[in-house]
């Protein structure tokens, strides 16, 4: 029962980590796709007055 406690502790914080992760890792690409469809909107205004 013992090295049960400490398999599920270990998946556990496993699993923190993964998550932590994987959440910065889909802010990072949500960023990066606010930031790109902000430059395809304001790409023709750009254009326009060079």
């Amino acid at each position: 029962m013992k090295s049960a406690r400490l398999v599920l502790a270990v998946i556990l914080l496993f699993l923190v980590v993964v998550v932590d992760f994987t959440g910065r890792l889909i802010s990072v690409l949500a960023d990066g796709v606010l930031v790109a469809m902000a430059l395809v909107v304001l790409r023709p205004l750009l254009r326009k007055s060079e």
